[in-house]
C-alpha cells in the first residue's frame, strides 16, 4: 500500500511537468499584416518564445488563484498625489520615479500609466506591482492612476469607477491631461489589467486622433472582449463558485461603507443581498450611470465592438484558458483588419497570470512583455 502511495506522490508531480511541456507554445499573434504596428510588434523577443507555463500550475484557473493568494506585494517608493477632478471628486495617483537622479530629473525619460483591475489599488494589486518592479528597473517613470474611493482615499463625490462609461473615461483623461501638462516630451504607454485596461480601452476608443488619446500606444492585459460573454462564462458553476463569489464579496466590501452617500439612490438592501457580479452590476453599478438595464452597461462597455475606433497603437494580452474572457468574445477578424489593434493570445496563463516560474513570485510573461513592449514603444 505505501509503495503505490509513494508512486502516486511521484506520478502526480511527473505527469504535470509533461503536461505543461506538452501544451508549451508560442503565443498567437493577431494583427493586420503590413501594418507599421505589425513591423513594431516583430520586435519583441517574447512572442518568438514559446510560453511554458508553470510545470506544477498549468492550468488557468490555478494560475489565476496561485498568484492571488500567494504572491507577494513588493515594496517601492511610491509618492502619491491626490488629483482632483472638475466635480470636486478626488482620487490617488501614485508615482514611481527612477532611482538614478538624472533619469528622475530627466523631462523626457518615458513614462507607464497603470491601471488597476477591478477592486485593486496601488498597494494591492500584485500583478501590478511585480509589472511596476520591472518598469523601474528599466529606468523608467510608472505612475498607477486609481480609481475614485480606491487605494484608501476618501470618496468625496457620490461617483465610482466602472468599466468605461463617459464618466469613468472622462477621469482617465483628466489623469493623462496633468500626466502630459507635466512631462510634454515624455514618450507614454498605458497598461490596463482586466477592469482597468477596458477603461482604458473605451477611452481611447472615444479619443478622435493619437493626439487627443496624450499616449503614444497601450496595452491591455486580460480585459474582457465583451462583458456579457464574461458575465455567462463567470456564471457557470466552477467559475461562479472560485471566482464570481470572490469578486462579488471584495466589490461588496469596498461599497459598504459608501452606504450613507448612496443609500437613497438604490435599494441598499438589494444590493447587499446580491448573490453574482450580474445582480451588483444591475443593483449598484447600473443605476449610478443612469443606464437603463445591465445588459445596456454590457454593451457600453464592450470591448469588441469598438476595434476600429482605437486610434493607437493597442495591444491585448488574453490567455485561451482565461474564464474572464472567453476566445470566442475576441474580434479576431475586425483586429485582423484594424491599423492599431493587435492580440496576443497564450494557451495558457488564465487571468493576469501568465506564470512561468516555479515560485509564484518569479516574474512571468507579462512581466518580460511590458518591458519589451515599453523597448519596441519608447524606441521609435
Amino acid at each position: 500500500m505505501v509503495c503505490w502511495v509513494v508512486v502516486a506522490l511521484g506520478a502526480i508531480p511527473a505527469a504535470l511537468f509533461l503536461y505543461s511541456r506538452y501544451v508549451s507554445q508560442k503565443p498567437q499573434i493577431y494583427v493586420k499584416v503590413g501594418t507599421k504596428w505589425a513591423e513594431t510588434l516583430r520586435k519583441i523577443p517574447v512572442f518568438e518564445e514559446t510560453y511554458t507555463p508553470t510545470w506544477w500550475c498549468p492550468f488557468g484557473w490555478a494560475q489565476t488563484i496561485v498568484r492571488e493568494l500567494f504572491r507577494d506585494l513588493p515594496r517601492l517608493d511610491w509618492e502619491r498625489e491626490l488629483m482632483r477632478y472638475p466635480d470636486g471628486g478626488q482620487s490617488a495617483l501614485d508615482w514611481l520615479h527612477p532611482k538614478d537622479e538624472r533619469l528622475r530629473e530627466d523631462a523626457t525619460t518615458p513614462i507607464v500609466v497603470f491601471l488597476p483591475g477591478i477592486t485593486g489599488s496601488t498597494h494591492t494589486a500584485a500583478y501590478l506591482l511585480h509589472a511596476a518592479v520591472e518598469v523601474h528597473a528599466r529606468g523608467w517613470r510608472a505612475v498607477v492612476a486609481n480609481g475614485r474611493g480606491a487605494g484608501g482615499v476618501e470618496l468625496l463625490t457620490p461617483r465610482l469607477y466602472n468599466a468605461g462609461t463617459q464618466e469613468a473615461t472622462e477621469d482617465l483623461g483628466e489623469v493623462l491631461k496633468l500626466i502630459s501638462a507635466r512631462y510634454p516630451d515624455a514618450k507614454k504607454v498605458a497598461c490596463g489589467f482586466s477592469l482597468g485596461g477596458m477603461i482604458l480601452w473605451n477611452y481611447l476608443a472615444r479619443c478622435d486622433t493619437k493626439e487627443a488619446a496624450r499616449v503614444d500606444s497601450a496595452m491591455v492585459v486580460s480585459s474582457p472582449w465583451h462583458s456579457m460573454a464574461t458575465t455567462v462564462s463567470l456564471e457557470q458553476p466552477f467559475n461562479c463558485f472560485i471566482f464570481n463569489k470572490g469578486i462579488l464579496r471584495n466589490c461588496l466590501k469596498l461599497v459598504e461603507p459608501l452606504k450613507p452617500m448612496f443609500k437613497d439612490r438604490l435599494d441598499w438592501e438589494h444590493l447587499m443581498a446580491s448573490e453574482t457580479m450580474r445582480h451588483f452590476d444591475a443593483r449598484f453599478i447600473t443605476p449610478l450611470a443612469g443606464l437603463g438595464s445591465v445588459e445596456e452597461y454590457y454593451e457600453a462597455t464592450s470591448l469588441a465592438p469598438k476595434v476600429a475606433r482605437i486610434p493607437v497603437p493597442t495591444l491585448s494580452v488574453n490567455a485561451a484558458d482565461d474564464a474572464f474572457s472567453p476566445t470566442h468574445s475576441i474580434p479576431f477578424n475586425d483586429v485582423c483588419r484594424s491599423a492599431n489593434v493587435a492580440v496576443c493570445l497564450t494557451a495558457h496563463g488564465g487571468h493576469t497570470a501568465f506564470m512561468q516560474g516555479a515560485n509564484p513570485n518569479d516574474p512571468g510573461f507579462i512581466e518580460k512583455l511590458i518591458v519589451q513592449f515599453g523597448d519596441a514603444i519608447f524606441a521609435e
